[in-house]
């Protein structure tokens, strides 16, 4: 499952993107059950993401998987936007 950390991150930042764009429409004709279910499936990104990049390096060779300054999306809260 590590192998596919990037694919979500690209993942959780296109949501990301589609939250902030459904957040600039007035409230009245916003899409709640799309917005929810768009920030469900970003949390459940995002703990994966944190349980997948616990894992320093490869179980079968020992190589470092990736940087530890390279945790774009670890500590942000999307809720909060």
């Amino acid at each position: 499952m590590e192998n596919f950390v990037p694919v979500f991150e690209s993942k959780v930042k296109k949501l990301y993107d589609k939250v902030v764009k459904e957040l600039s429409i007035p409230k009245k004709e916003r899409n709640k059950k799309r917005l929810k279910k768009m920030l469900r499936e970003i949390k459940g990104m995002k703990k994966t993401i944190r349980s997948a990049k616990k894992v320093k390096s490869c179980p079968h060779c020992g190589h470092a998987l990736w940087d530890e300054d390279d945790l774009p999306y670890a500590d942000t809260d999307v809720a909060a936007a």
